[in-house]
């Protein structure tokens, strides 16, 4: 492109149409501490006051004409004059982040202005300002004057180019950089979102949360910088360019400690926990700076802060690299992506610095690192769910193997019940059919001999005790043969087992027992009768020795002939009142017996005191009988 020589820029050979817009840089006429008009400029006696200014440059910190404006802030006059005329139908401007407050002529008409150009602090009243300013074409040369002041700002003069060419370019450039500026806020913003969910489901790692705070603080830097036409101003028209400056920069100082936090949180042993202290000092007294401390002291502070920056940016890449050698994971996704962020990090500082004649390319250099710290991301998560998959399966064969020896160990236990009750049953028989019989003939025959040994007149008292004795151990053999198996079950059902068992337990208590029965099979056929019977057996026994009841009730009903419900019902203490422990041996058999058989058992207080204890089982009948019946 053609560059301005002397406050002119020669356009001869630069065709808009093929070549498009033009950058007016180069050498501008430069008044100094002068607010001059396009009709003061007419006097022949300004033109020798007139020294150099370099555009794009911040007037302060760039030696303009032997540093004229010095290193403070200041007001001055530019001018440049575009020869030949313009060769566009319909030529605009396009001023980029002008910080100042200023005002333009073009031709001698004053086509724009932002704030109000001051002489001092107090006189000036600066407004950040983007702007696109079409004129009409005139078919001859264009002078431009600006006037320009700065003593808020901590860059004064024209720190963006200033593009000039046909106004449809220039919109769809202007458009092409709103959107790509709303672009790269957008994802930042969505990025920090999506990582700020990852932290909500799973707190206990924070490295996400600090990758999140990490997308909002460059989002907040690129969208109060002049970087991005300060998109933050699209949604604050009223905010000022020093508060901009001020957010911008806050913003900058928090991304490193945030940055650096990310990295320790994911490689500990590589990074630093001194150092990511120091960043945080460092960070908190320059956040101060940016607050408290004027623009022009900032701007000569800052330079070290860069430095501090860009130093870190090298250990980092240096402790990724190590993370790398280590096999840490995902440490070469992030090792690739900050060395883009890293060098266009460097590359933008020392572009702000003026160093270097660059672009600023930070947005890029971030969304890269944001894609390439997603890609990381989801290789921990593939990999993740890829274990828990292989874990998932490991579990489901455990289980299938925990679920068939479960099956086989209840076989064996409900096996094991089966043998003992059958062992009960054939031992129940033995004492009823020979030691009861035997007994009872032996008492039978001491009857017999007793009228024979009182005619004899010798030994028939003796012989009457012993029948009396014989009579007490028969009753006792019966009692424990009915014990170990009731033996009515398998005659006439269910009914006289319950009913023998009430009965005999009354008998040796002092505590009234009652039995109930109401089923819907004349005779039962349930298979889970006699743990059915060994339950009550237990409940009741366990109700007279410590329940104190004044009486207890049995009941064995068939409620809609689907299931079998035993309970046990007395009115003493409660086990609440007892104080007594949870469950003791017997609690755990009845438990164990209800699981055998798939019933629910259920143990609880009655409200008007008294413990209830009722278990139920399925029932399935075969519907032969003639109908239900009541005792």
């Amino acid at each position: 492109m053609p560059t301005a020589r002397r406050g002119v820029l020669d356009l001869t050979g630069w065709d808009m149409a093929a070549d498009g817009p033009v950058r007016l840089d180069g050498e501008w006429e430069f008044y100094p501490h002068q607010l001059l008009t396009p009709q003061d400029l007419l006097d022949p006696a300004r033109s020798g006051e007139a020294r150099t200014y370099l555009l794009p440059a911040p007037w302060n910190r760039e030696q303009a004409d032997g540093g004229a404006m010095g290193a403070d802030a200041g007001f001055a006059t530019v001018r440049l004059r575009l020869e030949p005329g313009p060769g566009a139908s319909r030529p605009a401007l396009s001023l980029g982040a002008v910080n100042a407050a200023f005002r333009l002529w073009i031709d001698g008409t004053l086509a724009a202005s932002s704030g109000e150009v001051g002489t001092d602090a107090l006189s000036e009243s600066p407004k950040p300002s983007t702007i696109l300013i079409p004129f009409d074409a005139v078919g001859r040369p264009v002078e431009l004057v600006m006037q320009a002041s700065n003593f808020h700002y901590r860059d004064g003069g024209l720190v963006t180019p200033i593009w000039f060419g046909p106004f449809e370019a220039l919109l769809a450039r202007h458009n092409l950089a709103l959107g790509a500026a709303m672009f790269f806020v957008g994802s930042f913003f969505v990025m920090g979102l999506y990582h700020l969910a990852l932290y909500w489901f799973r707190p206990k790692n924070i490295a996400p949360l600090y990758f999140a705070l990490y997308c909002f603080a460059w989002m907040g830097n690129y969208a109060a910088s002049d970087t991005s036409g300060f998109v933050l101003r699209l949604f604050v028209p009223g905010i000022g360019a020093h508060l901009l400056d001020q957010l911008a920069l806050c913003f900058f100082f928090v991304s490193i400690p945030v940055g650096f936090a990310f990295f320790r949180s994911l490689y500990p042993a590589e990074f630093s926990r001194r150092l990511q202290q120091a960043c945080l000092l460092v960070c908190a007294g320059y956040v101060a700076v940016a607050v408290f401390a004027p623009g022009m002291f900032l701007a000569r502070v800052l330079p070290v802060y860069y430095l501090i920056s860009g130093l870190l940016i090298l250990y980092c890449l240096h402790r990724l690299y190590t993370a790398v050698r280590r096999g840490r994971d995902a440490a070469a996704f992030l090792l690739a992506g900050f060395s883009v962020l890293g060098l266009v990090g460097i590359n933008d500082m020392l572009t702000d610095m003026k160093l270097v004649a660059s672009t600023p390319l930070l947005p890029v250099g971030m969304l890269a690192f944001s894609l390439v710290q997603a890609m990381a991301l989801s290789s921990r998560l593939s990999r993740a769910f890829t274990s828990e998959e292989r874990l998932s399966a490991a579990l489901e064969d455990k289980n299938a193997s925990l679920t068939a020896e479960m099956a086989e160990r209840t076989r064996l236990e409900r096996q094991i019940v089966t043998i003992s009750e059958e062992e009960r049953r054939r031992i129940s028989l033995e004492l009823h059919d020979g030691l009861c019989q035997g007994l009872t003939a032996a008492r039978l025959r001491c009857d017999a001999l007793s009228p024979h040994m009182q005619d004899a007149g010798s030994g028939g008292g003796e012989l009457a005790r012993l029948s009396g004795l014989l009579d007490a151990m028969v009753d006792q053999a019966y009692d424990l043969s009915r014990g170990l198996w009731p033996l009515e079950h398998d005659s006439v059902g269910v009914g006289p087992s319950f009913r023998e068992l009430v009965h005999r337990l009354a008998l040796t208590g002092d505590i009234p027992v009652s039995y109930h029965r109401e089923r819907a099979c004349e005779t039962c056929r349930n298979p889970h009768m006699t743990q059915l019977y060994r339950i009550a057996q237990e409940a009741v026994t366990n109700a007279v020795k410590h329940s104190r009841a004044r009486g207890i009730e049995v009941s064995l009903t068939c409620p809609g002939g689907r299931e079998a419900l035993l309970t046990v019902r007395d009115d003493g203490r409660g086990r609440r009142e007892a104080g007594g422990s949870p469950g003791g041996l017997g609690l755990g058999v009845m438990t164990h017996r209800a699981r055998l058989i798939g019933g629910v058992l259920r143990i609880e207080d009655l409200p008007g005191g008294g413990t209830l204890v009722a278990c139920s089982v399925s029932c399935q009948s075969d519907g032969d009988d003639p109908g239900p019946g009541r005792t």
